[in-house]
């Protein structure tokens, strides 16, 4: 028989295998260690770059800490709540409800110092937090029943809904789920639901207490977002077989409309709705002459205003003024957050 020794695999004693297994997985230990150190300075570097900017923004050792802390429990990038109202506000709705000893008033110097206290009509609202005191509003009962309400008052945690309807509901709310829809104007209509927690009077008005909510449903009035402006304009109203052109101003303008008021003197017949009619004014020198619907007439004392509808726009005219419409949008806020820094 032909020897096969050649085939074997040669030995190794066991000090020699339990000393490469050590050294290999002392390899191993020694890239994670290096990983988690990288890790551990990327993000000692990252906070510190973070605390450097709260400051800048105004904001103290504390509470930049609160939303360093509370951002990372959320998952969530902790220069968003510095920039941003949104992640703003969910953060610090966690901290408030976690936190032992949560401090309200310390929140709202935060909103305020980052200048999220204050929200232009056409930014849409993130939570009821951001309810302006005294908005009037309907309260809907489980039985279909509605009321007038208006906000009476809010804190961190709840808003307070006075009952200004000349009726009042026999029935106990304490524990009841209700619905609230309001308009914002220039904005939208919102709708929610919240369970009453508590009820009282003051100075004879029935007081509901119910929690502050994220889950709110925004209803937009208009396809696209405008802005007040002030551009003369000339309307073309068909008066046979020829066209009257009408000077007048248009007082807010979206990618898809505009108000033109018009002198009553110029006047020499109601434009009601449905009427077709040809607009010509210029944007950031750029000549617009549109043939449009009247969709809306508003009553003045001098002037009658008219809500009109872009009806042959192009593609490329619409960009333009949809751009035109975010730009002067942002130089807006801009400009609301200087006024109240």
């Amino acid at each position: 028989m032909q020897n096969l020794s050649f085939l074997k695999f040669p030995s190794a004693k066991a000090e020699t295998i339990l000393t490469a297994l050590l050294f290999i997985t002392s390899i191993i230990l020694f890239f994670i260690l290096v990983g988690l150190i990288k890790e551990y300075l990327k993000k000692r570097r990252l906070k510190s770059s973070f605390f450097k900017e709260a400051f800048e923004r105004g904001l103290t050792e504390r509470e930049a800490e609160i939303l360093w802390k509370y951002s990372l429990k959320m998952g969530r990038d902790p220069f968003l709540a510095l920039e941003f109202k949104a992640p703003f506000e969910k953060v610090v709705d966690l901290y408030l409800r976690e936190d032992e000893s949560p401090d309200e008033e310390l929140v709202q110097e935060m909103r305020s110092k980052l200048g999220f206290d204050y929200v232009p009509y056409f930014v849409p609202l993130v939570s009821t937090k951001d309810i302006e005191l005294f908005q009037p509003a309907k309260l809907y009962l489980p039985d279909r029943a509605s009321y007038d309400i208006a906000l009476f008052d809010k804190d961190e945690r709840y808003m307070y809904w006075a009952i200004i309807d000349e009726k009042t509901p026999a029935e106990k709310l304490e524990g009841k789920r209700v619905t609230i829809s309001f308009i914002r104007k220039g904005d939208g209509i919102y709708k929610f639901e919240g369970v009453v927690t508590k009820t009282f009077y003051d100075n004879g008005k029935l007081i509901l207490q119910i929690p502050h909510t994220f889950e709110m449903t925004r209803f937009q009035r208009r396809e696209y977002a405008r802005v007040d402006v002030e551009l003369p304009a000339v309307v073309g109203i068909k008066e046979g077989d020829g066209i009257k052109w009408i000077e007048g101003e248009i007082v807010d303008i979206s990618a898809g409309g505009a108000k033109v008021c018009i002198p009553l003197s110029a006047l020499e017949k109601e434009l009601l709705p449905g009427t077709e009619v040809k607009v010509k004014f210029k944007v950031s020198n750029r000549e617009f002459n549109l043939r449009a619907t009247v969709i809306n007439v508003y009553e003045r004392r001098h002037s009658n205003c008219y809500g009109l509808k872009f009806e042959d726009i192009t593609p490329e005219q619409h960009k333009f003024l949809y751009d035109f419409v975010k730009k002067q949008q942002k130089k807006l806020a801009e400009l609301a957050l200087k006024a109240r820094g």
